[in-house]
Order: C-alpha cells, then structure tokens, then sequence
C-alpha cells in the first residue's frame, strides 16, 4: 500500500522488448508476449500488460507469503522467527517490491522460489534450467537469485555429507554462468548501431512505453564490460552510503541474526557466517554497472530473507528464543515503519515515494506492532514460569 502503483512506461517497455533483432538480454518475457498475442491475433496493448504485470504481482506476493508461513512452521510457531518474517513483510524490499510492479524483478524471484524447491528435491538440472530462465528474463539473477541457489546447493550437500547420501552434482551450477557469459558476449560483439535503430523503430510502435528510444536501445546493446567501464568510479560512494545502511542494516542485521540463533549454527559458525554474508552482499556489486541505488542496496534484505527460508528447509530450528534477538527484531520493525524508501526514476534519481504520511504510517502498522509486544510478553512470561521452580 505504501508503494504500490501501475507499472511505468520504463516498465512497460521491457514488455514489448523480443527475439525478433537477436538474442538480445531481458527478451524473453517480450518474445512468450509477442509469440502469444500473434497466435491470438491480438497485438500488446498497455492495458493488457498492466493486467499481466498485476497478475505476476499478486502471485509473487502469494509465493513470499507461502515462504513466511513456511519459515514459521518449521520452526514451531516460535515467537522469534514470528517476528523476523514480520520484519521481513514491513521491510524496505517490500515497499520497493510494490513500486516496481511491472519490472521483472518479481519473476526471478518467484523463478529463483521453484528451483530452490527443485534442487531441494534432488532436480538439480531441471532445477539448474529454472535458473537459466532466470537469467534470460533479466540479467541481474545472476547476483540476486543465482549465490542463494548456490547456498541451496551447498547446505542439501553438507547434510548429504553428514548422512552419506548422495552429493548433488556441480556441473549444473555451470549452466546459468554459461547463459549470462553467452548473452553478454552476444551484445558485446554481435548487436551493432543497426540494432539500436531497428529497437528504437520497434519502440516508437508503442506509445505507452514512455521512454526514449535510443537511450532505452543502449540498455539492452551495453556490455557488462562497457557498463562496468563507465560505472565503477561511482561504485565506492554508492557502497559507502550512509542513508542506505539506515534503511537497509536493521532489517538485515534482524534477519541474519535470526538464522544464526535459531538454527543454533556453532560448530560451522565461522563457515555460515561467510557464505550468509557473501550471498547478502553479492547484489551489491551491480553498483558496478547500474545507478539505482536504492533498489538494489534492498536486494540484501531479499537474500537474507530466502537464506532464512533455505535453512529453515535444510535444518531443524531449535525451538528456544533469545530476548535480545526479539528486541532487535522489534527495533528493526520500527525503523521500517518510521523510514521513508527513496525510489530511482530514470533521469530523476532517487525521490522520497510514500503514499503515507507518518501518522497514518502509525494507525496501519499499529495491530502489527501490537501483535508484536503481545508475542514478547507472551514469551517473556513463559520463560519466565520454566524458571520458577514447581
């Protein structure tokens, strides 16, 4: 509600964007659009890609939903990861999710949802396919969906380790690599100048995707290496940025700290602490070669969130609580509501999008944070009877 809007005419265009001039990158969801609308002999409208865009929203809101009730069911309904899945749900990355409806940002992560559930099952190929998908639609999986499918990938294999099961395979981990190297070597060599006229005619034919053409065509014709040429002077003062940890390191610090104590991780402590870290900070090296700041310092939140889920299938969550990681939760649920999430605008940059005045802020978190001190209280006075002696 926070920042729910219709998709933007930015947004719009990567819908209409197909197979049609090559193998060019985030074509695929144009290319199932355009093939579906020629064999229904109907042409892509605005009208009906805002309907697609919503129906891919609902159903990605549905799938982080189903992951929240998931996490709180394997661990018996305990208080602390209660209030870590709520944490999640009032984080940054949610309002952000809402304001970037249209993008394709919500399929690869409900993507990156059905191969971990794959892999978890032993489908590591199909598994590693999904991934590959993942990729084609937009580019950006590699660093946001692809190090917690590798997490994935290493846990189910150290518990195999552990019972003297089967290992999963590496090779598959190899196929998601192999398609972002193939489509980036594709737009390094092979798109030329003749592309970028052909995409900007192609454009012009839909109105309703408000962009300008020829800066829109460098998007998809850019090389990673041509971006990261041109972007890695700002990658420091984008890392380094204060406002950003405010808003992000609560919900984070809450959701890491939750994994860590509820699956009473010590004997690999040291071990989980580095690969939780390396999967929460991949999305930040996009700094390199992109420019909205804030969308993709939220993209952390989303990865702890998913590593909590991961351990929550792969592990048993010890069923005690720790005070000090409820009120850390609590704190971070509080900073959620009272801070505001700046949202990046082509040839604006970052701009303070709330639908909510502070005060109105306030009355619609209220049952949540009341349900919030109620589960503590609760706690506390449990705790409090296993202490007293009978």
């Amino acid at each position: 509600m926070r920042g729910i809007r219709f998709p933007s005419g930015f947004a719009l265009a990567h819908w209409v964007i197909d197979y049609r001039f090559g193998l060019v990158k985030r074509g695929l969801v144009g290319s199932i659009l355009s093939l579906t609308t020629n064999i229904m002999h109907m042409h892509p409208t605005e009208q009906l890609i805002n309907i697609l865009s919503i129906i891919v929203f609902t159903v990605y809101c549905l799938v982080l939903i189903a992951l929240g009730l998931r996490i709180i069911h394997r661990a018996g309904w305990s208080t602390e990861v209660i209030l870590t899945v709520l944490v999640f749900f009032s984080s940054p990355f949610i309002v952000m999710s809402a304001k970037l409806i249209g993008h394709f940002d919500n399929m690869i992560i409900v993507l990156l949802v059905i191969s971990v559930i794959l892999l978890l099952k032993g489908r590591i190929w199909s598994a590693a396919w999904v991934q590959v998908i993942s990729i084609l639609v937009h580019e950006i999986s590699l660093l946001v969906a692809f190090p917690n499918f590798c997490l994935a990938w290493l846990l189910v294999n150290s518990k195999h380790q552990e019972s003297d099961s089967v290992k999963l395979p590496f090779r598959p981990l190899l196929l998601p690599v192999g398609a972002f190297l193939v489509l980036a070597l594709i737009s390094r060599l092979f798109l030329s100048g003749d592309f970028n006229q052909a995409l900007s005619k192609h454009l012009s034919d839909f109105p309703f995707a408000v962009v300008e053409p020829i800066w829109f065509a460098k998007i998809f014709t850019t090389s990673p290496y041509t971006l990261f040429m041109s972007e890695r002077v700002n990658f420091i003062n984008r890392i380094s940025s204060v406002s950003m940890y405010g808003l992000v390191l609560p919900s984070l610090s809450a959701i890491l700290c939750s994994i860590l104590d509820t699956h009473n991780i010590q004997d690999c402590a040291r071990k989980s602490i580095v690969l939780l870290g390396s999967v929460c900070l991949a999305p930040q090296m996009i700094h390199l070669v992109a420019t909205d700041t804030t969308r993709i310092w939220t993209y952390s939140i989303l990865c702890a969130f998913i590593a909590l889920w991961i351990y929550a299938e792969v592990f048993t969550a010890r069923r005690d609580v720790s005070p000090s990681i409820m009120l850390l939760c609590l704190t971070a649920l509080i900073v959620n509501i009272l801070s505001l999430t700046p949202f990046w605008i082509p040839g604006w940059g970052e701009v303070d999008v709330d639908h909510f005045r502070l005060k109105t802020r306030l009355l619609l978190y209220s049952p949540v944070i009341v349900t919030a001190l109620a589960l503590m209280l609760r706690q506390e006075f449990v705790l409090i009877k296993k202490r007293i002696p009978i």
